[in-house]
């Protein structure tokens, strides 16, 4: 099976690192590709039994879709963040 892949640069324009008892810490991307614009922004928060809760926030354009195809390009982003997600936190 062939892989589809594209570049997806980004630059972190945000970084604030959790702090105990502080606000959750946040890293915000601004997506600077030729195909991918948008930002994400993952804020991590630690738990007070241990772990870490993390949200991510994303918004992201492919360049040439009308904007009508947004709620499809979001689909398929959480689908493939949610693999890489899973693919990292596999044991």
């Amino acid at each position: 099976m062939s892989r589809i892949t594209f570049d997806d640069p980004m630059e972190v324009v945000v970084w604030r690192p959790p702090a105990e008892g502080g606000p959750p810490g946040l890293v915000r991307l601004e997506k600077r590709g030729r195909s991918v614009t948008g930002w994400a922004e993952i804020e991590i928060r630690p738990l007070a039994g241990g772990g870490t809760e993390v949200h991510w926030r994303e918004d992201l354009r492919l360049r040439g879709l009308p904007r009508a195809l947004d709620p499809v390009v979001a689909a398929a982003g959480r689908f493939l963040f949610g693999r890489a997600v899973a693919r990292l936190l596999a044991p």
